[in-house]
């Protein structure tokens, strides 16, 4: 479920809230709970965050699980193994 952000015009007060995507604007109908006005509206400050990123590597631990785990490996599972831990070739080819 995704995190909205909220803002009163009046008071300045900003809020997050985990909503459906369908009721993501139900909190706008309600007033502020700071000041109790109704001035809400969503607020853009951060995109959601989903998924995972894909400029991220494996980290140090992944690596040393890796190069244990391809021991026991036939060659091209282990290569391929240590293709996705980020120790040999990269997506689109060799090093």
């Amino acid at each position: 479920m995704p995190t909205y952000e909220y803002l009163c015009h009046k008071c300045q007060f900003e809020w997050e809230e985990l909503k459906t995507i369908t009721d993501r604007d139900v909190p706008t109908a309600k007033p502020c709970p700071k000041c109790k006005k109704k001035s809400v509206e969503r607020a853009f400050r951060s995109p959601p965050v989903t998924g995972s990123d894909a400029t991220l590597s494996p980290g140090a631990d992944f690596k040393e699980l890796a190069r244990k785990m391809s021991r026991s490996l036939t060659p091209s599972a282990k290569i391929n193994m240590e293709r996705a831990a980020g120790l040999r070739g990269t997506k689109y080819g060799r090093r």
